[in-house]
């Protein structure tokens, strides 16, 4: 347990470190606001790029591996439904609670895959980044915008639901990054000569600058009494997502290295674009920030011992 901390504890040294250099505005002002959009358009798509050309798409596991992660999204969903109708909230409330279920931090989470793992696990990582981020923002914006209605996703009448799907689809660099990156890899077309090299080359610096990023962007002000809301989104979050993933790969004999990196998908908190998405779509945008900033807070004590725990049944 001691040696998992200490393999974890990186992760979590460079979130402080970000949050400490934005509290003193550190190197200047607007920095790491430029990081953060650095990171999200070029050094996480190269990243994501550069791994999906690497996947081994014959290898039998992998539809089975997607079905476990698609199948544990649908049931903390469910939860979530569950826990926002017998509580009577309203809808942005509920939206946010949604987001804070069912997504994940895709930087923390290959952070963690990598730092404890090593390669082979950032590459089952990415696999299930590729399976889980389009299928989480398909769903979210088609569940928001029908808790919300057309009107609340963007103050018009004449924006539609396909027109929302595509724009989110389309406009995300992470989606896009992904789908290259399979697409060349399934046409046998990676890899490709020089621009893997520079890609690659890339990708080495996206994980240190984006955990920074991701500290830097917490914002301790937006704590407050949000209460059984962001409990049960917790729950939904870093119980029943790895619950979930943890028996379904009992049942269906996963085990080992995929059994492992598919349950952080259940262990890191929500995703700080939760708060954009939840802004752009209806959602109770401040207490999204809230969700985000104490999810954060509490995975500094739930990574370790969900990872602890996961090797203890699954390995």
């Amino acid at each position: 347990m001691f040696s998992l901390s200490l393999s974890v504890l990186p992760v979590f040294l460079l979130l402080v470190a970000g949050a400490v250099c934005q509290r003193w505005r550190f190197p200047m002002e607007g920095f790491w606001q430029g990081v953060d959009k650095l990171s999200y358009w070029v050094l996480f798509p190269a990243l994501l790029f550069h791994k999906t050309s690497q996947i081994d798409f014959s290898n039998p596991l992998l539809p089975k591996y997607a079905f476990i992660l698609l199948f544990a999204l649908l049931v903390t969903a469910v939860f979530v439904f569950v826990s926002t109708w017998l509580m009577k909230v309203v809808a942005p409330t509920a939206s946010s609670m949604l987001q804070a279920g069912v997504r994940f931090n895709t930087f923390v989470m290959l952070a963690l895959a990598g730092s404890v793992y090593g390669n082979e696990g950032l590459v089952l990582a990415a696999l299930g980044a590729s399976v889980l981020i389009p299928s989480i923002n398909v769903f979210l914006v088609v569940s928001m915008t029908l808790m919300h209605g057309p009107s609340s996703a963007d103050r018009s009448s004449s924006t539609s639901l396909p027109r929302l799907l595509s724009g989110a689809l389309i406009r995300n660099p992470l989606i896009v990054s992904i789908v290259l990156g399979s697409g060349l890899n399934l046409l046998g077309l990676t890899p490709i000569i020089l621009l893997s090299d520079v890609v690659g080359m890339v990708s080495q610096a996206a994980l240190p600058l984006v955990l920074l990023a991701v500290g830097a962007s917490v914002r301790f002000e937006t704590i407050r009494s949000v209460g059984m809301t962001f409990v049960m989104s917790s729950v939904a979050r870093f119980v029943v997502f790895p619950l979930v993933i943890g028996l379904m790969c009992w049942w269906l004999e996963v085990r080992g290295l995929p059994a492992l990196v598919a349950v952080l998908f259940g262990v890191v908190p929500t995703a700080t674009s939760a708060y954009a998405l939840a802004r752009q779509l209806g959602g109770d945008a401040d207490r999204m920030a809230a969700y985000i900033t104490m999810q954060t807070l509490l995975s500094v004590v739930t990574v370790p011992v969900s990872i602890w725990l996961s090797q203890l049944y699954l390995a």
